[in-house]
């Protein structure tokens, strides 16, 4: 009887600070769910410039995550018609596979995040003064080693030019790796970046290239490509700050950007093809069809004929507080692709110690 009465005991005793744990977690996550919110619109607040709000979290203990629903920041009091973040969801959760490595990191995975760069008569809104590392920290206190984001959008817009200058990098697929030196912590550039989009025009961006994040100022290696874009579907840019449309006509820009203990160097080499600007049937005003004229009369005139392009290489030397370029190396690129050997299109394959650059491929997970 004594036997039986204990094991009883013990029974009910191992019940009862279970249902203890249980009513502990529910009690918890309940919370979690009142307090988080009340946290992340705190940080979201304590932005200098900037209010933001998010609509609900979700919050999954299982996987060591939780999930920010419609994180939206404004630039405050900038009369800009539009935030300067917009996110649909932020998922942050830990890394397990890192767990390997001895590391304790964390994951960022975004869907459909939009950043808007624009500016009014009275304001910018840029991001610029503000130590965004902050936030990030303090909304995922853990290291954060692989950040992924999709259908994602990147805008310049300005309220106050005429016409009104709206372009875009639409479509946006991305991945950052090993941003903790969780593996190849030897290398000297040991996270990989890839970043596929779509631009206004039906241009196609691709960036690649790889990192050094742990360092107060990154060292970088990118390469850009953006390729293909109608040049037309730019002419509320050309209009607005140059008062000229383009008829016909498409562009691509190439670009490798170089940051090593915070020098900067590398070029961007703009190339434009088929290049028509004037179209008489349209065009009434008569002082702009006379500036539009010259305009296409330079650009015909430094135009490689044979290969219907106009382009140049402008090379980048200088620090990342002051980042120069070499405009007579402009003109000479200009001139060389008129007058002696039209520009290729695609990245230089060579830099300039005559090292072989290789692309550097998209990467799985690690």
């Amino acid at each position: 009887m004594n036997h039986f009465s204990r094991h009883s005991r013990a029974y009910y005793v191992t019940g009862g600070l279970l249902a203890f744990l249980i009513v502990l977690l529910i009690a918890g996550r309940l919370y979690l769910n009142v307090w988080l919110p009340d946290y992340v619109n705190s940080v979201l607040n304590n932005i200098k410039g900037y209010q933001g709000s998010v609509e609900s979290i979700n919050i999954d203990l299982y996987r060591g995550a939780y999930r920010i629903n419609k994180l939206v920041l404004n630039k405050k009091n900038g009369n800009i018609p539009t935030p300067f973040i917009a996110i649909r969801t932020t998922d942050l959760s830990i890394q397990w596979s890192a767990l390997i490595h001895g590391r304790i990191v964390s994951d960022i995975t975004l869907t459909q995040p939009v950043i808007n760069f624009a500016v009014n008569e009275d304001s910018k809104q840029t991001g610029k003064g503000v130590d965004w590392t902050k936030p990030i920290k303090d909304l995922m206190p853990i290291d954060i080693n692989r950040v992924r984001f999709s259908e994602g959008k990147l805008t310049y817009q300005d309220f106050a030019s005429n016409p009104k200058v709206n372009i875009y990098i639409h479509h946006m697929e991305g991945e950052v790796h090993n941003l903790r030196n969780v593996v190849n912590a030897s290398d000297p550039l040991p996270s990989t970046i890839f970043v596929t989009g779509d631009s206004i025009g039906n241009g196609h961006l691709e960036i690649k290239g790889k990192m050094n994040i742990l360092k107060d100022i990154p060292d970088m290696d990118l390469l850009t490509k953006l390729e293909n874009v109608n040049l037309p579907a730019l002419n509320n840019y050309s209009n607005a700050y140059a008062d000229f449309d383009f008829k016909s006509g498409d562009f691509s820009l190439y670009s490798e950007f170089i940051v090593k203990n915070e020098r900067v160097s590398g070029y961007i080499k703009p190339i434009a093809r088929h290049i028509a600007i004037i179209d008489l049937r349209k065009e009434t005003n008569p002082i702009k069809l006379v500036w539009e004229s010259i305009v296409a009369t330079v650009i015909t005139i430094f135009t490689n004929h044979s290969h219907d392009q106009f382009a140049t290489k402008i090379n980048l030397e200088g620090n990342l507080s002051s980042i120069s370029t070499d405009t007579w190396s402009a003109i000479g690129g200009i001139l060389h692709n008129a007058f002696i050997s039209a520009l290729k299109k695609g990245l230089d394959k060579d830099d300039k110690n005559g090292k072989s650059f290789e692309p550097i491929e998209k990467q799985g997970a690690q």
